[in-house]
Order: structure tokens, then C-alpha cells, then sequence
């Protein structure tokens, strides 16, 4: 009996092992967690002992490997910034603007000659209809779920408006859930003109990227003159046409 109370013990405490992720950083610290979020240069996780607690956050820096509850390991042989992860050569023609945008800051945008989208006609055509600027640059999913969101929004609005008689005549009667989804159809709006100025300006510094790479290699063709050596070991004066490639 106390062999099989032995074996149960054992048995329930690697299940316990296992129905966790285990964090261990490079000072040689294992932190038992649940791991919430991956991002290019943290991990999110909650403690496993208290997982209603608050969320941390660890540099990937910081961390040597983290082993998951379903017997996966990921090993963090160095420390990726986004700047690491996202070098020159990740930039690419072709690429779509989800692939990119997390490398790009905008708020350090600065407008270049060549820049294929105005931030302020885009944000501009996106206040006078919602989607509208982010249809400018393309992004035609984004600009269908502000459409009609909006849309939806202002319909709902309308359901909350009805015309009542009074002594004077008819006035237009609003309920409190008229101006919750007014309040809601704003704050969308907004953040709708903010996104297409956002999605410019990653897509303006993406194409000055890509301008810099074709920039990068310049070809010249320059002359010049030396002395040879000719045949009786005498130098004699030569010249010619050089190319040359700069990368």
C-alpha cells in the first residue's frame, strides 16, 4: 500500500511538472509560469502559483529556456531585438505591410522626396469617410472593417432615434444608448484616421528602405592609367576604363 501511495505521489507531481512552463534564465533560475506572449524581444507570463496575479515581463535577453507544458523547448542562444531580428536584409520587394509593420516606429517618420502616400490627405480622406484612407494604401481589409463598422454603428444609432408629437409639433427623441453608440462611432472614427496615418507613414519608411538597397549598389565606370610591365620586363604606360561596384 505504501508502495502505490509512493508511485501515485510521484506520478501526480510530474503531471504537475508538466502542466506548467518552466522558464529558466541564464543565472540559472527556473520560474514556473504560464506563458502568455512571445514578443521579438520579451516573454509575457503569469507566476503558476498565482495565476489570477499580475502579468511579468522578461528580456529574451535574460532568459537561457523555456520549456512548455506540451514537452516543447525553445532555447535563447542571444539577445533579439526587433532591430536584430529585422536587419536590412529582411527588407524585401514585395512585402506585405503586416510583415513589416512592427519593425517601423512611425513617430520617427520624416516625409522623402518619393514617398508614395501623403499621411494627411490619407488621414483626411479617412475623416470624411471612414476606411477611405486606408483604401488609398491599399489596405482594403482594413478599410472594409472601419466601412462598415461604421455603418453598423450609425444604424444602431438610428434604431435609438424616433420622432414623438408634442404640443408644438414633432421633435426627435433620443435614448441613452443612442449616445453610447454615437460615443462609440467617434472613438472608432478616430482611431480609424489614426491607423491609415500609421499605415502611411510604416509604408512611406518602408519604401525608403527599399529605395536606400537599390541606392546601395552603385556602379561606376571611371578610367585610368597605370604602367604594365610589357614583354621585355620594361614598364610601359597603359590605360583603360575600370568598373567598379559599390555595395
Amino acid at each position: 500500500m505504501k508502495r502505490f501511495f509512493l508511485i501515485a505521489s510521484l506520478l501526480l507531481a510530474g503531471y504537475s511538472a508538466l502542466a506548467q512552463d518552466i522558464i529558466t534564465k541564464k543565472d540559472g533560475t527556473d520560474i514556473q509560469a504560464k506563458i502568455l506572449e512571445v514578443t521579438t524581444s520579451d516573454v509575457k507570463y503569469k507566476k503558476y502559483s498565482n495565476l489570477e496575479g499580475p502579468v511579468y515581463t522578461i528580456p529574451k535577453s535574460d532568459i537561457l529556456i523555456v520549456r512548455y507544458m506540451n514537452g516543447e523547448n525553445e532555447v535563447f542562444t542571444e539577445s533579439q531585438t526587433p532591430e536584430d531580428q529585422y536587419s536590412d536584409s529582411y527588407i524585401v520587394p514585395g512585402m506585405k505591410y503586416k510583415d513589416y509593420k512592427d519593425y517601423y516606429n512611425t513617430r520617427d517618420y520624416v516625409r522623402m522626396p518619393g514617398d508614395p502616400y501623403s499621411p494627411f490627405w490619407v488621414g483626411f480622406g479617412d475623416f470624411v469617410i471612414p476606411g477611405l484612407g486606408n483604401a488609398i494604401t491599399g489596405e482594403w481589409g482594413r478599410a472594409a472593417c472601419f466601412f462598415f463598422a461604421n455603418l453598423g454603428l450609425e444604424a444602431l444609432c438610428w434604431t435609438q432615434t424616433g420622432i414623438v408629437e408634442t404640443s408644438t409639433g414633432y421633435s426627435i427623441e433620443r435614448t441613452g444608448l443612442y449616445w453610447a453608440f454615437w460615443a462609440a462611432r467617434v472613438g472608432m472614427n478616430i482611431y480609424s484616421i489614426c491607423d491609415a496615418v500609421k499605415v502611411a507613414k510604416a509604408k512611406n519608411m518602408y519604401n525608403q528602405d527599399l529605395r536606400n538597397q537599390r541606392a546601395s549598389f552603385d556602379f561606376n565606370i571611371e578610367p585610368y592609367f597605370t604602367f604594365a610591365p610589357a614583354a621585355s620586363n620594361v614598364l610601359q604606360p597603359a590605360a583603360g576604363l575600370s568598373l567598379k561596384l559599390n555595395f
